[in-house]
């Protein structure tokens, strides 16, 4: 029997003939992701300002002190003794039950707030009421780990007074100053009047905070569709770069960031 011999351009030509009638692994999307790098306008509601749509918000906004990666990122800068910092952005994102978040995160100087909390940011819909769901994920009476707050519009056993905290189960991961962090987020309010609602926390890849069995939706018409960047309570800034949401999860670029201090580098 003669032997063939496959080259390599005949075996890459196989291949992707193959990749044509194989099932796509998944379903998953990432609906957008923001580098910060432009204006903030049109894609983001900066109107919370206060004044006309700002291109590049206020506190929050755009700064080139320090960013992941290029020249921006999205800055806040606190002012402590539980005072209001700031304000919020807002960004819509396709609906859906099931979403996670992805962002880099990078703090100078900073306190956490000890009388209540510091936010980071909420997920939230549009629709209030018992169409209504929010979520938001931050920092509580002056911890540096991650813990989020959930709100829901009917008194239940998961979420007793409608407003309840979730804290970090799973491991350890306290933030510290002057280094990148790459956190990830990952909530699915589940079927409605069912405790099968998910909420999840990932710190450079460590999984710090997982809650299954949640009972948080209500309505065959809850779902997710808007992020808010939230500048309100602490001391010292905050920033954010490479912010991205997705009903996939969607991982950390290049893996877990290591530490980076800033080197000749002013804030703004």
């Amino acid at each position: 029997m003669r032997s063939r011999v496959v080259t390599f351009v005949q075996f890459a030509a196989l291949m992707m003939a193959v990749s044509f009638v194989l099932p796509s692994s998944s379903n998953g999307e990432v609906f957008w992701e923001e580098t910060f790098e432009n204006h903030l306008t049109p894609n983001w509601d900066t109107g919370a300002c206060g004044i006309a749509q700002p291109p590049d918000g206020c506190n929050p906004g755009i700064s080139t002190g320090i960013a992941y990666n290029g020249t921006r990122s999205l800055k806040s800068h606190f002012v402590g003794n539980h005072v209001q910092a700031g304000t919020y952005l807002d960004r819509y994102h396709p609906p859906t039950t099931n979403v996670y978040t992805r962002h880099y995160y990078y703090t100078v100087n900073f306190a956490y707030d000890t009388q209540s909390a510091t936010k980071d940011f909420y997920q939230l819909s549009a629709a209030g009421g018992i169409d209504g769901l929010e979520i938001w994920y931050g920092h509580a009476f002056g911890s540096r780990e991650l813990f989020a707050q959930l709100t829901v519009a009917v008194d239940n056993p998961s979420c007793p007074g409608r407003s309840c905290n979730f804290y970090a189960n799973a491991a350890s991961v306290p933030l510290a100053d002057n280094r990148w962090y790459c956190i990830e987020t990952h909530v699915n309010a589940g079927t409605p009047n069912v405790a099968n609602g998910v909420i999840e926390v990932w710190v450079d890849g460590v999984q710090t905070l997982q809650y299954t069995n949640v009972l948080m939706s209500f309505s065959a018409n809850a779902v997710w569709n808007l992020v808010r960047p939230y500048a309100q309570y602490g001391d010292g800034d905050r920033y954010m770069d490479n912010f991205a949401v997705g009903n996939t999860r969607i991982g950390c670029a290049g893996g877990a960031p290591g530490p980076n201090p800033p080197i000749g580098l002013t804030t703004k």
